[in-house]
């Protein structure tokens, strides 16, 4: 099977719409599909068909924190409709916004005017810093996304405002009372040192977290054999996905990933 966990719309920072995702994933031979929009499920309420062929799971990639540390987690076969998750993550889309509105205010420090609407234009109502950066470039104050962030929106920059992110333990436990499986999200994204990747990892599985990406996008052999191997230490279930945002020859290709070992049990096993 052809499986892809890990794919953004342009309810978050990717650049399709829900079903223009829905239509690349057929034409790529995509069999299963879990769109995974930060901190927002918005993109399923606005696919108008699903082929037969292609089986969606649920999904959802939530920003939180972890020893000061910004870590991702995907949470996998949720029910979308369980209020308590739906008005968790209105608050953190709510939250986007005051950020927003504070970045607005930093850049127009700088002369640069209007960030604010311009940046909703690409975000609707779930606000991030690509779509400043986006913007940023729109209006000719930076050459690319890279540049914007680089000049203003990048670590220590003017629009680098500190955002409150839920606990990584919140975020588990919201995705495992909503009956999904919480898998974190590309570990070797963060830099971690062993050490410190060995400690996520434990604290990960004690909140009730059950899995970890072993292939995300573009990577190493020697990534995903370093991954695999945490997966069995620390008996993960795995999980795969392009972290598919565009369609680009420098980046992931949906549903273009290769499968995980057949020594981790997948966690697709796990979904009702």
């Amino acid at each position: 099977m052809n499986i892809d966990l890990h794919a953004h719309t342009n309810q978050s920072d990717g650049l399709l719409a829900p079903q223009q995702l829905i239509d690349l994933a057929m034409e790529n031979g995509v069999d299963m599909l879990s769109i995974t929009d930060h901190d927002t499920i918005s993109a399923y309420a606005l696919i108008n068909k699903l082929p037969r062929s292609l089986k969606l799971i649920p999904g959802i990639e939530i920003s939180c924190s972890w020893n000061n540390k910004t870590i991702h987690v995907l949470g996998l076969d949720v029910n979308i409709s369980n209020q308590i998750f739906i008005n968790t993550i209105k608050d953190v889309v709510n939250q986007r916004l005051k950020r927003g509105e504070k970045i607005s205010k930093a850049l127009e420090k700088l002369g640069i005017k209007n960030s604010l609407d311009g940046a909703l234009k690409y975000a609707d109502q779930n606000l991030g810093r690509p779509h400043f950066a986006q913007y940023l470039v729109e209006c000719g104050v930076a050459k690319s996304s890279d540049d914007a962030f680089k000049k203003y929106l990048g670590k220590g920059k003017v629009g680098d405002v500190k955002f409150e992110w839920m606990e990584i333990k919140v975020a588990v436990e919201l995705i495992n009372d909503a009956g999904g499986v919480a898998v974190l999200a590309h570990p070797l994204a963060y830099k971690f040192t062993n050490t410190k990747l060995i400690e996520l990892l434990e604290e990960f599985k004690s909140f009730g977290g059950r899995g970890i990406e072993i292939i995300s996008g573009f990577q190493t052999q020697e990534m995903t054999d370093k991954l695999t191997n945490c997966a069995i230490k620390y008996d993960l279930v795995g999980s795969q996905g392009s972290d598919f945002h565009f369609s680009n020859k420098n980046y992931s290709l949906l549903g273009k990933c290769p499968s995980i070992s057949p020594s981790i049990k997948p966690v697709w096993d796990l979904f009702d």
